[in-house]
């Protein structure tokens, strides 16, 4: 299959190459046929002087060479154009062989590319399905922190609710402030406890001196 990058070349058929060999043929025989009427002519007019002979002699010796040169000038061309011909067939087969060459190297490049492509989007994929799960687990924490806050919630708010009970202090033990209950070695003081006082307790959480 010749590609769009090889040469067009008009090779000659049989017949043309026979034009060459029927053309000096032809002035053969032309030349022949003029002798033979030359001496037909002689021999029916009762003969012809030697000036007559030796001119018609010449004359077909002058056709014959005339043959003879335009022969070797058209075998010349003959030859040159086959010449030429098989120059062309060997320019022809060196563009075919460039041009399979070329479609050789654009077929590995586009597997190249085809392979690449596939690479690229299997990356893709990749990225695609780690963002979902990021996602999924951006979400996943998101409820779970709102979990929390909600428990947490509900834990202050049911604290809110129900109040330490001050249970009623001993008497037979006080201490005036946090500082004093240190140095006793009573701090913390719990509500109940020896010398626990509301005094010592100033966020109402049943616990003095923390």
């Amino acid at each position: 299959m010749i590609g769009e990058g090889a040469v067009f070349v008009q090779i000659p058929d049989d017949d043309t190459r026979k034009v060459a060999p029927r053309r000096t043929l032809l002035v053969l025989g032309s030349a022949a046929a003029a002798l033979l009427v030359f001496l037909f002519g002689v021999g029916v007019g009762g003969g012809a002087g030697p000036e007559a002979i030796a001119a018609a002699e010449a004359s077909a010796s002058a056709a014959a060479s005339a043959a003879a040169s335009a022969s070797d000038a058209q075998r010349a061309e003959v030859d040159a154009e086959a010449a030429a011909l098989a120059e062309a067939r060997k320019e022809l087969e060196a563009d075919e062989a460039e041009l399979a060459s070329d479609r050789k190297g654009l077929r590995a490049r586009i597997a190249g590319v085809a392979e690449k492509a596939d690479k690229v989007n299997g990356r893709a994929a990749a990225v695609k399905t780690a963002e979902a799960q990021m996602d999924q687990r951006e979400s996943e924490i998101a409820e779970r922190e709102a979990a929390v806050e909600a428990a947490e919630a509900a834990a202050f708010a049911g604290g809110a609710e129900e109040p330490v009970t001050e249970e009623p202090a001993d008497t037979s033990t006080s201490y005036d402030n946090c500082d004093a209950a240190r140095a006793a070695g009573a701090a913390p003081v719990y509500a109940g406890d020896p010398g626990y006082g509301s005094h010592l307790d100033r966020d109402g959480d049943g616990v003095g001196c923390e």
